[in-house]
């Protein structure tokens, strides 16, 4: 016979059935018979990987590991968690202090038959504070929602175990804003931002960060039904703004991206942020009719003289012909042009401007926001022309 403790719980077990432990857990596991809790808790480190295995059972470990460039930009832009997100030796994020529980008969029999179920009892040594919840104390757990530990060494999704828990956090979807859709811009297929509504006055980083920001662990997109994380830097905040951004990187083979390789009109799309002490924040939105192909400039860098070509569906080119969308050029907060008002042409699938027209040089913003087609954000620079040497 042999006895299991647990805080200040303890169980006796055997083999085969006897006196003292007449009751049956499988063929081989006998118990005492004695009130169990409902469940232990505690919590973990995980690795993304382990973490958003249920969510997105189609993604595999390596598919969580940084590129050398997300590398560079987070040493320039590290994670605003970082009590909570650690970046291990393997490139790829942990989460720590992960809330978890385990149901009573697989904590016996992982522990009982370490070689039956081996992933399962190596999860459960890595589990801190696990503690035995008993009926009677159910209502006093000052809990949110918890990820349970299967006896094959899975995590499951996050849940409530009781719905007066949902009480146990602060209250803050209604605070916060979905804007800024954009289907195209820089790198991005789709990218979009959140914001505190503006009666919040939540203007500034620091208040962001303070309010909301350093406290989220992870991001999620879903669009019909298929779930994928998204790691930072693909979200960030980041001085001066006052607001989350993400974006979904384009012309890319990594699995996480292929969500948005193609789509439809009206496609449902979910977004799901996570963070410590607060509800769940969930935000829905409906897909744009999808361009036949992705807006692109011939260059990001234009010579002054140069003519700015942008090759772009011909149902926004019509939209243009028509003035049918917002067409703008933006230098700066307090230089921006209204695009009907410049010089430019338009061709079966291209816009072209004439780059002699804007006074100065640097970095500029092509705008277009169409019913249609939604937002598109372009980004490109005009630089003087070199003066020829005699």
């Amino acid at each position: 016979m042999n006895e299991l403790i647990v805080d200040r719980f303890s169980i006796k077990y055997d083999t085969r059935e006897t006196e003292q432990c007449p009751v049956r857990i499988n063929d081989y596991i006998y118990i005492e018979n004695k009130d169990l809790p409902c469940y232990f808790i505690g919590e973990t480190t995980l690795t993304f990987f382990e973490f958003y295995e249920a969510d997105c059972s189609g993604l595999q470990e390596i598919d969580y590991r940084l590129s050398e460039k997300f590398k560079q930009i987070i040493s320039r832009f590290p994670h605003t968690n970082q009590k909570k997100i650690v970046l291990n030796d393997e490139g790829s994020y942990s989460i720590k202090n992960v809330p978890i529980y385990i149901k009573v008969k697989d904590y016996i029999l992982a522990l009982a038959q370490p070689g039956s179920y081996p992933k399962c009892n190596s999860k459960i040594m890595s589990i801190q504070s696990l503690t035995p919840v008993f009926e009677e104390e159910v209502s006093n757990v000052i809990s949110y929602k918890r990820k349970r530990l299967f006896i094959d060494g899975t995590y499951g999704i996050r849940e409530l175990l009781e719905a007066n828990q949902e009480k146990n956090v602060q209250m803050i979807q209604n605070k916060l804003e979905y804007v800024s859709e954009m289907y195209s811009f820089a790198h991005y297929s789709y990218a979009a931002m959140v914001q505190f509504s503006t009666e919040y006055d939540i203007m500034t980083y620091d208040q962001f960060h303070e309010a909301y920001g350093k406290y989220i662990y992870s991001f999620t997109i879903t669009k019909n039904g298929e779930t994928v994380p998204l790691l930072w830097p693909d979200y960030l905040y980041h001085k001066p703004e006052n607001h989350l951004e993400f974006g979904l990187l384009a012309n890319t083979d990594h699995s996480r991206y292929r969500l948005f390789d193609q789509w439809e009109k009206n496609d449902k799309v979910t977004i799901d942020i996570l963070a410590d002490g607060f509800e769940d924040v969930h935000f829905e939105t409906r897909l744009k009719q999808p361009m036949i192909f992705p807006p692109k400039l011939s260059k990001s860098e234009y010579t002054k003289g140069e003519t700015i070509t942008l090759s772009i569906d011909p149902g926004v080119v019509q939209e243009l012909a028509q003035q049918k969308a917002i067409f703008e050029l933006v230098k700066s907060k307090k230089t921006s042009y209204d695009g009907y008002t410049l010089d430019y042409v338009l061709v079966e699938d291209q816009l072209l401007l004439p780059s002699a027209q804007f006074e100065k040089t640097g970095r500029y913003q092509l705008k277009i926001l169409s019913e249609v087609y939604g937002q598109l954000l372009l980004l490109f620079s005009i630089k003087q022309e070199e003066s020829r040497q005699e």
